[in-house]
């Protein structure tokens, strides 16, 4: 598994408990985690130069 599927779907399983929080505090953290997985994952997919690997569109939050 690369850095990014490992990233990517930490990020998914945040985001899947974070679904089934009632705590909203709880969920709120559990998804500002999920997005610092989800944003780890995209600067695994940027190449050495600092641009997207594949014309690949960036979605950081």
């Amino acid at each position: 598994m690369s850095s990014e599927d490992h990233y990517r779907s930490q990020a998914e399983a945040l985001l899947r408990l974070a679904a089934a929080t009632d705590n909203m505090r709880d969920r709120g953290r559990l998804i500002d985690e999920a997005m610092h997985w989800h944003n780890r994952a995209i600067e695994a997919r940027e190449g050495a130069d600092g641009s997207l690997a594949d014309g690949a569109e960036e979605m950081r939050f």
